[in-house]
């Protein structure tokens, strides 16, 4: 059995879905079959995070927007990942999740802090976040059973208290 390749006329074409960002599919051969990989790439200013998809198959990567060779090593991480070589299922799973965490944690503090999420060994709670300011002050730490749970429990940390009882001096 031969392995899966990306045709180079195809490299093009994950350069274009890389600058542009968005969903693309690109295929995979082999002597005996094609099969397409979905390719879903966010950017921000300095990086590329993608996932793909290759038949039941998930993984993902991040690269940076300045590498020059970062085509060829998206079509490295298509071609090891349809051959079975990469990273695969639940670890890129999880580190999805964790990615999806972060972008909630991070829509519910203010620019000046820093989120850290953690997956933690409790089943319970498999999400973990601290938020800390630019010197390294904490602000919040807390645990969570799912990326909204655990960007609710951040807010309600960071929610200014009221002191007292309600008495105003």
């Amino acid at each position: 059995m031969s392995e899966y390749t990306v045709p180079l006329k195809r490299v093009m074409l994950l350069q274009k879905a890389l600058e542009n960002g968005g969903t693309t599919t690109c295929p995979l051969r082999r002597p005996e079959t094609t099969s397409d990989a979905l390719i879903e790439v966010e950017n921000d200013t300095s990086t590329h995070h993608i996932r793909v998809i290759f038949g039941p198959l998930t993984g993902s990567l991040t690269l940076q927007r300045g590498d020059s060779s970062k085509y060829m090593a998206l079509r490295d991480f298509l071609e090891e990942l349809a051959n079975g070589r990469a990273d695969s299922g639940r670890l890129s799973q999880q580190a999805i999740a964790l990615m999806e965490a972060q972008d909630c944690v991070n829509s519910v503090i203010e620019a000046h802090q820093i989120a850290y999420v953690i997956q933690t060994v409790t089943p319970a709670r498999p999400f973990g976040a601290v938020v800390t300011d630019g010197l390294g002050t904490v602000h919040a730490a807390v645990t969570g059973t799912c990326k909204h749970h655990l960007a609710e429990a951040v807010r309600a940390q960071l929610r200014p208290h009221n002191e007292g009882h309600g008495e105003h001096p």
